[in-house]
């Protein structure tokens, strides 16, 4: 009975066997098919990063770079619609959008719904962000209601949120967690590269910027320079208004000087206008009409930039710091700006340089205003250095009673005039006249008389002769005259009526009983006709007054007349 044929069991126990084997093989078999899967998704997603990467790291335009993004996630991952946002960092804030797919969404309701999204702003943590979804017709934004899930992903780094991705499809697989997983690695890789792509076009920026100002600072420089060779003030503010034309890039400058005794400024040097258009203000202009815009509320660094949008009487409720806010963003040069960079010496206002038509068509950058400043502060010191040196100058050519030319002057006109003269074969006269009997005025009512008599003598010559002529005290009670380009009948006529014209004016002082007449007596020789050296035409002059003091005064006798004499 114990006997049984054990077969049966051997072969259950085989049997038992293999199918352990089965299920073991089985097993291993899903976990090799499982890890290949997941080893070729890892690829296939360093192989997206990799290219993702690429993409956003080339120098293409933002919109091209989205579009190519766009193509690589729809190869990836369900991606049938996307929308994305980099946030750029330009000076307006601007974001860049751009569109993938079969997106229906006008752009004017994407950038609406993206105004309104303030948790976008709002301060984030360093941890990448969860991934929003949404499903169904009834989400917020929707870019194409024939797909039914949404996926919105932040892209934000631990410094700056840089931008926003928003993925739809009519596959539910876009929202499972494997893909939500993809999706998250793909927004933190754009996001680091967005971000390092805008540290590098910031870094492109600066460097460029500091390059222009470095170039700038060599273009003051050199211009500064050439400054320094220009001593008269008249060469001098035509140089400086020449130099922020051609070498800082503005097509019309006006540089004006402050008068302090009429509280004006005087326009004294443009470039880019004329005294015939439209736009060009008068000579003078009272010192309140542009002192005006001198206010903080339009203060830009050291400098004054009044926007189109302001030319309004400054008031209390200016809003100071939205208009500098406007004032030095990046935008179009309206015809109607005005851009005032003061001229001053401490706490003394010398002028004001105005500028307009910027070459680059553009608002000045705060570098750019910068630079002006930098070059009207070497131009301030010109401008007081070519004073100083017209005053010492003043001093050393000019009288100091009457302010007529001194006598070094004189010779020194003379010697230059005969020369230029002889070159142009043009005929010079030369007059010397001496005050009649004023030793007596001197004697009599004291020497302040006396200065008196001389101040207002020169002021009746410096009135009847012209600009070019030149009236020079030759010392004492005695001057000179050099006419050029004279002959001896039109100089004739000046000298006489020069006499007629002091003898005609009264003179009124508290030492004076009545008012006070004199009469002077004057000489007259003429280049080339009486002399051709500037020794011989003094002489003959001279001479010739002399004659007229002997005729009984208050009369007019020529060089050519004493041959007269001489022969009778």
């Amino acid at each position: 009975m114990w006997n049984r044929d054990p077969q049966p069991v051997l072969f259950t126990l085989i049997a038992l066997g293999l199918l352990v084997a089965v299920i073991v093989v089985t097993r291993m078999l899903a976990r090799a098919r499982s890890g290949a899967a997941e080893l070729s998704r890892k690829n296939r997603e360093l192989a997206t990063l990799r290219e993702i990467t690429a993409i956003v790291s080339s120098a293409a335009p933002g919109e091209e770079i989205f579009a190519r993004l766009f193509d690589t996630l729809r190869h990836a991952l369900p991606v049938r619609a996307l929308a994305a946002v980099s946030y750029e960092e330009d000076p307006d804030g601007q974001a860049l959008v751009a569109f993938g797919g079969e997106v229906t969404l006008e752009r004017r309701s994407f950038l609406d719904w993206l105004a309104a999204q303030k948790d976008l702003e709002s301060p984030f943590v360093a941890a990448s962000p969860i991934p929003h979804v949404a499903n169904g017709p009834n989400r917020d934004l929707v870019l194409n209601p024939r797909f039914a899930h949404q996926v919105l992903l932040p892209l934000q780094t631990p410094a700056v949120i840089a931008g926003v991705l928003i993925a739809e499809s009519d596959d539910p697989s876009l929202v499972m967690p494997q893909t939500l997983q993809e999706l998250s690695v793909v927004s933190d890789h754009v996001a680091l590269a967005l971000q390092d792509r805008n540290l590098r076009r910031q870094m492109q920026a600066v460097n460029e910027r500091l390059q222009e100002r470095a170039e700038m600072l060599q273009r003051i420089l050199e211009v500064s320079n050439e400054l320094k060779s220009h001593l008269t003030l008249e060469h001098l503010v035509q140089s400086i208004v020449q130099a922020v034309h051609h070498s800082l890039g503005y097509r019309v400058v006006v540089l004006s000087l402050f008068d302090s005794a009429e509280n004006v400024f005087e326009r004294r040097a443009q470039i880019g206008l004329d005294d015939t258009s439209p736009d060009v203000q008068p000579r003078k202009v009272p010192r309140d009409e542009i002192a005006r815009w001198f206010g903080e509320h339009f203060r830009i660094s050291k400098s004054y930039f009044v926007s189109h949008l302001d030319r309004e009487e400054p008031g209390e409720d200016s809003g100071g710091v939205e208009r500098r806010r406007r004032s030095t963003s990046v935008g179009a040069w309206h015809p109607n700006d005005l851009l005032f960079v003061p001229l001053t010496a401490g706490d003394q206002l010398v002028g004001t340089l105005q500028v307009d038509k910027p070459r680059s068509g553009l608002v000045p950058r705060i570098e750019d205003i910068q630079a002006l400043e930098i070059f009207s502060n070497q131009a301030v010191t010109a401008i007081q250095s070519a004073r100083a040196y017209e005053t010492t100058r003043q001093m050393s050519v000019h009288d100091s009673l009457t302010e007529a030319f001194n006598h070094r002057y004189l010779q020194e006109t003379l010697s230059r005039e005969i020369a230029r003269h002889e070159r142009s074969r043009q005929p010079l006269a030369l007059v010397m006249l001496d005050i009649d009997d004023f030793k007596k005025i001197n004697d009599r009512w004291g020497h302040p008389v006396g200065d008196l008599v001389l101040q207002g003598l020169v002021e009746e010559l410096t009135k009847g002769v012209r600009e070019m002529d030149t009236v020079a005290r030759y010392g004492g009670e005695e001057f000179s005259l050099i006419l050029p380009e004279t002959t001896p009948a039109k100089a004739w006529g000046v000298a006489d009526r020069l006499r007629k014209r002091v003898a005609g004016r009264l003179f009124v002082a508290p030492q004076l009983d009545r008012a006070l007449a004199i009469t002077i007596s004057l000489g007259l020789s003429c280049f080339p006709e009486d002399a051709v050296t500037k020794r011989a035409l003094i002489d003959l002059a001279d001479q010739a007054l002399y004659q007229a003091k002997r005729s009984g005064k208050n009369c007019l006798v020529t060089a050519s007349s004493l041959a007269d004499l001489k022969t009778l």
